[in-house]
């Protein structure tokens, strides 16, 4: 068994943080000794303590949509969110280093670049973030979920928990499913608002031809609900966070959610047709992210922009489950295996150099 050691650094959202901790736990499985870095006030705090893995904390802000105030110090907490880093090294002397996004790899990635530790980077979305864009010209070696999104990057897909992996095939699925068609909606690990306010609506006007999961995220649990029963309806299930994921995809029908690049993987993954609304943002990854399989017969996209209760009502009605299985098939054959065993086997052939 290995006594390796190696740095994760990932936060901000759980498209980072959920590939980067199926990474770690192979690596733990595998001897690996395992310790994070990420920030207190996101969605790492609270998952990656749950998995008995020690985190550092440091304190770094995002630039997008940033006020002046936040501008200004930024150059001071990078600078001290650098230092702190190296400091972690200095005391832990980890075998190489692993980037997996967020604001929190930038100085990250220039504290294992100083100090001389092999850094590897991964590149979730289609269309990189500006950190990754940095990093990965300065990184020992970049690694790509999709083709193209960083230069001279190993395609490796998106890591996807085992339990995602195993769940049957759509056609074992679907196989003798009957009753009302069981949607899922997810709005990311934070949820979505324009969700929580539009599919209540949604519940009322198709009624018993469709029953809800509905993950709402932490800030929106109780005024969805409200929402939910003000239509008369207690039948669906909704939750603030589906921690059992693949009982979620096992038990769905079709997908109703953002374009992060962990569902993509996810629902390719599992084989699950889709109607997403990505998130629009000015680069327009989650757009970018969901194309293949729209163009593929897997997946609706709608705009934000254009997405309301008509546009969702007529999409539902033209809905069946023999139309949904056949784009649940589709979305099987994009799927990308063998991600995290990838990962796995380029970090162990990067830490013997």
């Amino acid at each position: 068994m290995s006594s390796k050691k190696i740095i994760i650094i990932a936060g901000g959202s759980g498209g980072h943080v959920f590939p980067a901790i199926t990474i770690a736990r192979y690596l733990i499985k595998h001897g690996w000794n395992v310790n994070w870095i990420g920030t207190r006030n996101k969605i790492e705090s609270d998952i990656v303590p749950k998995h008995n893995i020690k985190i550092h904390f440091i304190q770094i802000n995002g630039l997008r949509n940033a006020n002046l105030k936040t501008l200004i110090s930024a150059p001071i907490h990078i600078f001290k969110s650098y230092w702190k880093i190296k400091k972690i090294i200095n005391s832990y002397l980890p075998n190489i280093i692993l980037g997996m996004g967020g604001y929190v790899s930038g100085p990250g990635g220039i504290a294992a670049w100083t100090s001389k530790i092999p850094f590897i980077l991964h590149e979730q979305n289609k269309i990189p973030g500006l950190t990754n864009q940095l990093l990965s010209k300065i990184s020992t070696k970049n690694m790509q979920a999709f083709p193209g999104s960083l230069p001279n990057a190993e395609i490796v897909g998106n890591p996807v928990r085992e339990d995602i992996i195993n769940i049957p095939a759509p056609i074992n699925r679907f196989k003798n499913r009957s009753g009302p068609l069981r949607i899922l909606i997810i709005g990311g690990s934070q949820g979505a608002s324009i969700f929580n306010s539009i599919l209540p609506k949604i519940s009322f006007f198709l009624k018993s031809k469709i029953v809800i999961w509905h993950q709402t995220g932490k800030n929106e649990l109780e005024k969805t609900k409200k929402k939910y029963q003000k239509y008369g309806l207690y039948e669906h299930i909704i939750n603030a966070f589906i921690e059992d994921i693949a009982s979620a995809y096992t038990w769905a029908d079709v997908i109703i959610s953002r374009s992060g690049a962990l569902t993509i993987s996810e629902i390719t993954t599992v084989g699950l047709g889709a109607i997403f609304i990505p998130y629009p943002h000015k680069d327009q990854q989650q757009l970018l992210n969901a194309q293949d399989l729209e163009d593929n017969g897997a997946a609706k996209i709608i705009n934000q922009s254009a997405f309301n209760i008509n546009v969702i009502l007529k999409i539902l009605n033209s809905l069946n489950r023999k139309k949904l299985l056949v784009m649940a098939e589709k979305a099987f054959s994009l799927r990308v295996g063998n991600s995290t065993k990838k990962i796995f086997k380029i970090i162990q052939n990067i830490s013997k150099k």
